[in-house]
C-alpha cells in the first residue's frame, strides 16, 4: 500500500494522518492520536517497511476497529513504559488473564504540538495507575520524529527510508513516591523475519514466555538470531546490556521474490543502567533488549523492543531523555547482506535459514 492510499483510508476512518518528507526522499506517516509513527516509505517505493493492521486496508473495516472496545494497535512504532508488571498485569499470578493495555499509555492523551514538512512533536500528559503499590503517578511523555542520515548514502542499489525518534519521559515528584519508570520504545514489523541481535560477547537470551525452539533461535559469539514466525503461540526473549551492542536489525523477505528489507535500530546501552522492566515470574530486573514474536489471530507482527534507564521520583531522577534512529534498506539479497555487514558486523547469514518461514 502507497502512503497516499494510506492516508486517505486513514482520513476516511475519521483519523488525522500527518506526513514527514526528508531531503533524502523518505517519507514518513504520523498518527498524532495513537502517538504513532505507522509508516515508513523509501522515496522511489511504495510499500511500507512496518507492520500495519490488517483493518487498515480500507475506509470501512479501519473505521469498524478505531471504534470497537479495547487497545486500538494500528501498527508501527509506538512507546509504552517499563516495568510491564505494574501496570499492565493486574495479577502476576494471572498474566495473561489479567494483562490490559493501559489507555492511559496507549492510545493515550496524545497531542500534536507541532508539525512542519520533516519533524512531528507529540506529547502525553497522562496519569497511570500501579497495580502494586495501588496508586496512580503523573507522567509527561514527549515524542519527536525528524529526519537522519542515511549511514549507506554511497549505495545507490538500495532503497532507503530513516528517521529519529527523541523521547523524553518526565514522571511527576512527590515526597516518599516509590515510583520507577522506564521509556520503552517498540517498533512492530511484518512477518516471517529474522530478528538479528549482534552482541559483544557470547549470550543466552531468557525466554520471558512462550515456546522458542532451538531451531528458532540461534546464538553464536557474536550474534543471537531468532527466526521468528513459525506456527506457534506467541514468544518472546530478553537480553541485558552488558553483551549488547547499540544495534539491532531486522530481516524480511518482501511479498516481490528476491527483493529484502533490512531494518536497523541504533539505540543507547548503559551497561549500568538502571533497566525497570522485570520477568513476570520473578520481578528480575535489567533487561535493556527484547523482541516479541505475535503469531496467534488476525494480527500478527513481531517487535524489535528496547529499553532506557528509568526515571525514579523517589531519587529526585525523574526525567528519562532518549534518542534513537531508524535505518531502513530493501534491495536485492546481496546489497542488503552488504548493509549487514557494515551496519550490525554480520559477514555471513545462512541463506537457506534467513528468516522464519
Amino acid at each position: 500500500m502507497t502512503i497516499d492510499a494510506l492516508i486517505q483510508i486513514l482520513t476516511r476512518a475519521g483519523k488525522r494522518a500527518v506526513p514527514v518528507a526528508s531531503s533524502d526522499g523518505s517519507r514518513l506517516l504520523v498518527l498524532p492520536e495513537n502517538g504513532r509513527l505507522l509508516g515508513l516509505f523509501p522515496g522511489d517505493g511504495e510499500a511500507n517497511f512496518l507492520w500495519t493492521n490488517p483493518a487498515l486496508a480500507d475506509a470501512g473495516s479501519a473505521k469498524t476497529y478505531f471504534a470497537r472496545d479495547g487497545w486500538p494497535n494500528p501498527g508501527g512504532d509506538r512507546t509504552w513504559l517499563a516495568p510491564e508488571i505494574e501496570s499492565f498485569i493486574g495479577d502476576p499470578a494471572r498474566p495473561f488473564e489479567t494483562y490490559i493495555v493501559p489507555p492511559a499509555l496507549d492510545p493515550g492523551n496524545w497531542e500534536l504540538i507541532s508539525a512542519t514538512a520533516a519533524e512531528v512533536n507529540l506529547e502525553n500528559r497522562t496519569r497511570l495507575h500501579l497495580f502494586r503499590p495501588d496508586r496512580e503517578v503523573g507522567v509527561r511523555l514527549s515524542k519527536k520524529f525528524g529526519p537522519v542520515v542515511n549511514p549507506l548514502s554511497d549505495c545507490a542499489d538500495l532503497q532507503y527510508a530513516g528517521y529519529s525518534l527523541v523521547t523524553l519521559l518526565e514522571v511527576e515528584l512527590r515526597p516518599g513516591a516509590q515510583v520507577r519508570l522506564g521509556i520503552w520504545n517498540l517498533l512492530q514489523l511484518p512477518q516471517p523475519g529474522a530478528m538479528l541481535i549482534p552482541t559483544r560477547s557470547s549470550t543466552q537470551p531468557q525466554v520471558f514466555f512462550g515456546p522458542v525452539t532451538a531451531g528458532e533461535l540461534t546464538v553464536e559469539r557474536s550474534l543471537v538470531r531468532w527466526n521468528m514466525g513459525p506456527p506457534g503461540g506467541d514468544a518472546k526473549i530478553g537480553i541485558k546490556a552488558q553483551p549488547l551492542t547499540d544495534r539491532a536489525g531486522y530481516l524480511h523477505e518482501t511479498a516481490t521474490p528476491g527483493i529484502w528489507d533490512l531494518v536497523v535500530r541504533q539505540f543507547a546501552v548503559d551497561p549500568a543502567g538502571d533497566y525497570a522492566d522485570v520477568l513476570w515470574s520473578n520481578g528480575e530486573a535489567g533487561w535493556t533488549f527484547q523482541a516479541c514474536c505475535v503469531r496467534n489471530g488476525a494480527e500478527r507482527f513481531n517487535e524489535l523492543e528496547y529499553h532506557v534507564p528509568a526515571a525514579t521520583a523517589v531519587s529526585g531522577r525523574n526525567v528519562s531523555r532518549d534518542e534513537s534512529s531508524v535505518w531502513a534498506f530493501r534491495g536485492g539479497f546481496e546489497k542488503i547482506s552488504e548493509a549487514m555487514r557494515v551496519l550490525l558486523g554480520i559477514h555471513e547469514i545462512n541463506r537457506s535459514n534467513k528468516q522464519g518461514d
